[in-house]
């Protein structure tokens, strides 16, 4: 179940990282409207925070703890409760923003915040270099 997190955490991480950069080069070049691959994207990555959400609460409640050290408890907040909080409020300002057009732009803003969140969740999580415990070296 450890490895599951691990990887549901590197999906969510690219996947964030993905919907910020593509956000942001569409509205660097002013397209009114993104193509349906951003959406889906988006409702994956939304999906996924919350089955990983649900698999880091049953590993807390069945005894695994992250690493200790001073910063551990970030990882719990990093993971679940502040990237949900961004995903929800770039939907708010999505749907504010419907008719004028850009409705993107503020899901876009919010991956950007959630990849940095869900990437801090990461270092915090592991003991060792987050690339490390990820496996990504």
């Amino acid at each position: 179940m450890v490895t599951a997190h691990r990887y549901l955490a590197i999906s969510i991480i690219a996947a964030f990282l993905v919907i910020a950069v593509y956000g942001g080069l569409a509205r660097l070049f002013r397209r009114p409207q993104v193509g349906r691959p951003f959406w889906g994207l988006q409702y994956y990555t939304e999906t996924v925070l919350l089955v990983q959400v649900v698999v880091g609460v049953v590993l807390l409640v069945i005894g695994h703890r992250v690493p200790p050290g001073s910063l551990n408890w970030l990882h719990y907040f990093y993971g679940s409760l502040f990237p949900l909080i961004a995903v929800v409020t770039g939907r708010i300002g999505a749907i504010r923003r419907e008719e004028a057009g850009f409705d993107y732009a503020p899901v876009a803003l919010a991956a950007l915040v959630a990849f940095g969140l869900t990437l801090r969740a990461a270092m915090t999580g592991c003991a060792d270099s987050p690339f490390v415990c990820l496996g990504l070296t």
